[in-house]
């Protein structure tokens, strides 16, 4: 129904927010390192954004009430704000609800009072104008990406037949074939998630040594182990769906950032020399990347600030303050971490409050969910 989509991609927009302050209130607190761990946790607002959106709108909610919160004398409009516990769930909350005239209390979110503005301001027919709109928007740029990676794919794997192998290496039970390119330039890259690879431009071999073209395998061979493949599909997939979220581009290309100093570390941890891994970073600066590739996630990003920030840590002048109360444990971290993340999937900020165990969901959600259910059974 047109009326809890509207609700649900407005919200998201509250997701994003709540789950990025409260992850980035537990970094400051904890004082967590650029490293893993980081990265996880600034991950943590995509995460919720989907869960928010799967759990539908509360059945006590003025969206199905016929409530008008507009209609209503002052003082039966409430905001609540406070952090507790919900059984044994943690969470923060800032919500509304509405105290109708007939004495019962309902849900309200500031996607149902812009809905409910709307309707009174412009007529009953522009929300389905907004999101038909989005929803065509969003399909679009993701059929885009498919097909621009079903094309870049199928030229690679033609390319790959006339190419040379390098080397295999494995990562866990995966084996990465690692091979020289003729047919693309620029810098080398990385793909595959069940089957690995990583392609080597032949430039780029031409203008390292042989120990910086080590340290180059070692930091795409770190891409490789973390699954960063798989997480960039699903961030860009998720960022293609909700491309109107404000800040969702830059957390994600902040995340990508942090994974490149992340697949540094795993090179170094390799018994790579930092100082091959940081001259093979400026030579490889210098190659223009080919005009004809298209590649989902690229190890050696070329802004001059993250170029910059590389070189210095693998040369060891960044210093990064010690964690603190208690971070530096392991078993420590993953007890704050797990909840951590109930506390951002639970918290909620001008959204859809989870009081009830009842919810709507979209139809389509539903009948996705029956379908999963079914094929579970068999």
């Amino acid at each position: 129904m047109t009326f809890i989509f509207f609700n649900l991609l407005v919200n998201s927009i509250l997701s994003l927010a709540i789950g990025l302050m409260l992850v980035y209130f537990f970094i400051w607190f904890f004082r967590v390192n650029t490293g893993r761990w980081k990265v996880f946790l600034l991950s943590l607002p995509f995460v919720k954004i989907i869960y928010d959106f799967a759990r539908g709108v509360p059945e006590k909610s003025v969206l199905f009430s016929g409530v008008d919160p507009f209609s209503l004398p002052p003082k039966h409009q409430l905001l609540s704000i406070g952090a507790g516990f919900d059984g044994w769930t943690p969470y923060v909350s800032t919500v509304f609800s509405v105290n109708a005239l007939d004495g019962k209390v309902y849900n309200s979110s500031i996607g149902d009072y812009l809905l409910i503005w709307l309707h009174r301001t412009f007529g009953n027919e522009i929300p389905l104008v907004i999101v038909s709109s989005v929803l065509s928007i969003s399909l679009a740029l993701l059929t885009i990406r498919i097909v621009q990676y079903y094309s870049f794919e199928k030229r690679r794997r033609k390319d790959r037949i006339a190419c040379s192998t390098f080397k295999t290496m494995m990562a866990g039970r995966r084996t990465v074939d690692i091979y020289i390119s003729n047919h693309f330039s620029g810098t080398p890259f990385t793909g595959g998630i069940i089957k690995p690879y990583i392609c080597l431009p032949e430039d780029a071999i031409q203008k390292l040594t042989p120990e910086e073209l080590d340290a180059v395998i070692a930091h795409e061979m770190g891409h490789v182990r973390y699954y960063d493949l798989l997480v960039t599909v699903f961030i860009q997939g998720l960022g293609d769906l909700f491309w109107f979220i404000p800040g969702y581009r830059w957390l994600s290309r902040k995340i990508d950032r942090l994974r490149e100093v992340v697949a540094d570390s795993w090179a170094v941890s390799s018994n790579v020399k930092p100082h091959f891994l940081a001259s093979a970073l400026l030579k490889l600066k210098e190659i223009p990347e080919g005009s004809d590739r298209f590649v989902l996630y690229s190890a050696f990003f070329r802004e001059k600030s993250l170029l910059k920030e590389r070189v210095e840590r693998l040369m060891g002048d960044v210093k990064e303050k010690r964690p603190r109360f208690g971070w530096q444990n392991r078993w420590v971290r993953y007890g704050v971490t797990i909840f951590i993340s109930v506390v951002v999937l639970n918290s909620v900020f001008g959204g859809n409050f989870r009081n009830e165990a009842v919810m709507k969901a979209p139809e389509w959600f539903d009948k996705l969910l029956s379908i999963f259910l079914g094929l579970s059974v068999i």
